[in-house]
């Protein structure tokens, strides 16, 4: 589908998408040819920070004698960074973060599916390139994690709650690589009934009475649909017999036991989405938050803090919070590629590093990439995301965000650059379905409530997002594998 290129008047519009300094004026190629420039300058400064990395030529090279800084990354399932700040005033440690650390306040997941998103933000890969295209696909074998690699290079490491990088349906347990944790403590959710679920273990030893009265029978693992009694009573537990307070005294014990005789390396899952770990909706790839869950977790965070604090490593550790996708008011929403479904916090905290707020796009499938950098571990040649660091206040990266949506949920595809944002509807013929297009303008209209895809004095800006987005997969296609020879 081509569209036309507009009236005179849509230009001032165009110019508005926030041009590099290399791109600034279109010129006379049209705004089609610059966006054309803006993706491949773009790709070009991105594959020069991912593969010339210095020191990268062996697995672990460049990490003796260098500052081996502890990491602390804290995942939430489901949290949209609209919700969280219209919650700002209910959850005082997230909140302080968002004042004190390095926020990225237009952070995108690739996917509003948790579990190729997770895939993305553990190996620092695109998902057509990992390969988790949607729920239910375990990352490959060949791909690296970030634990697995710094744990290789001397981190002590270890993850509490959840971790979602392969499938949990029939209450299937999801086993870690080799090596790649020192301690797991596994829990997909507080609903998700393997036996080898760490919290429901806690739960059942801690409060026997509470847990039968939520789990009268056994697990049945083709019965994976919670009622909603079973959900309200297993909300309504005491805030210290909950899921996400658990995360937080069990990495609390881990950070009291940690000694000085190496970094760590440490993930703390929180889940405050409304399936808790059961079976998800099939209607739609989104979650709704819990709002008690999330005030319960953020309580956790600050006795996280708090320990860090008294542990002697809060002057030696950096903090990376974030989400794996973002939540919606209503989880059967129609619109899966909504701000709320894929803009998500992302916020870190460092010994250092100033306090400050991006706002241009970044995208998830950074973080691998950041946490190698705050490390000082040289990352694996298959990365294809980048530092976040270089791209602080007054820098420009690369400026766009991706996210896809596979068939099943509507075969959808969102570029967010500058104040615009393209969602495109790549159809379906099977099932009757058309392709289309929407173009927000997120300054003017930051709820999406007016489509201008149909609008006229418009069609110059839906041609420029259309033509950066096909350069933006174009700049995604898997490059990783070296170059040996010429020919």
């Amino acid at each position: 589908m081509r569209v036309g290129r507009g009236a005179r008047e849509d230009r001032a519009d165009a110019r508005d998408i926030e041009w590099p300094p290399s791109a600034r004026s279109p010129g006379p190629a049209g705004r089609a040819g610059a966006a054309r420039a803006l993706a491949a300058a773009g790709a070009s400064r991105h594959r020069a920070r991912d593969f010339a990395w210095p020191g990268a030529h062996g697995a672990e090279a460049g990490v003796s004698g260098c500052g081996r800084r502890n990491i602390l990354l804290v995942i939430f399932d489901s949290l949209g960074e609209g919700a969280l700040a219209s919650m700002a005033d209910a959850l005082p440690v997230l909140s302080g973060l968002r004042r004190e650390a390095l926020r990225f306040a237009a952070a995108y997941a690739p996917s509003p599916e948790g579990g190729p998103a997770r895939a993305s933000l553990f190996t620092g890969l695109d998902i057509p390139v990992h390969g988790v295209w949607t729920d239910g696909v375990a990352l490959p074998e060949r791909e690296t994690t970030v634990a697995q690699r710094l744990a290789a290079c001397g981190w002590r490491t270890w993850l509490v709650g959840r971790r979602h990088l392969a499938g949990v349906s029939n209450w299937t347990t999801e086993h870690a690589r080799p090596f790649e944790y020192a301690h797991l403590d596994w829990a997909h959710g507080p609903l998700h009934r393997s036996r080898q679920n760490a919290y429901l273990a806690w739960l059942q030893d801690r409060a026997p009475a509470a847990y039968a009265e939520i789990f009268p029978t056994q697990a049945n693992a083709d019965d994976t649909d919670c009622p909603d009694w079973q959900r309200a009573a297993m909300s309504a537990l005491p805030d210290a017999l909950s899921f996400n307070r658990w995360v937080g005294a069990r990495s609390c014990e881990l950070l009291a036991s940690h000694g000085r005789d190496g970094p760590f390396f440490g993930i703390a899952g929180f889940v405050i989405g409304e399936t808790m770990g059961a079976a998800p909706r099939q209607s739609s790839p989104c979650e709704a938050l819990q709002e008690r869950a999330l005030r319960q977790a953020d309580a956790a965070l600050g006795d996280i803090l708090r320990q860090l604090e008294r542990s002697g490593l809060a002057e030696t550790t950096a903090l990376v919070v974030t989400a794996a996708r973002g939540s919606v008011a209503e989880a059967d929403t129609d619109a899966p590629m909504q701000e709320s479904a894929i803009r998500v916090p992302l916020m870190i905290r460092s010994p250092g590093l100033a306090a400050g707020t991006v706002a241009q796009a970044v995208s998830t499938i950074d973080v691998a990439a950041t946490l190698y950098a705050l490390s000082r571990v040289p990352p694996p040649r298959r990365l294809q995301g980048a530092p976040l660091l270089a791209t602080g206040p007054g820098s420009v990266g690369r400026g766009w965000a991706l996210s896809r949506l596979r068939r099943d949920h509507g075969w959808k595809t969102a570029l967010r650059h500058g104040r615009w944002k393209l969602v495109v509807s790549h159809g379906d013929p099977d099932a009757g379905v058309q392709p289309g297009f929407s173009l927000f303008d997120l300054r003017e209209d930051p709820e999406e409530s007016r489509d201008l895809a149909a609008d006229q004095a418009h069609q110059g800006m839906l041609e420029t997002m259309i033509d950066l987005m096909i350069d933006a997969r174009v700049a995604m296609e898997d490059r990783t594998e070296p170059r040996i020879a010429s020919f």
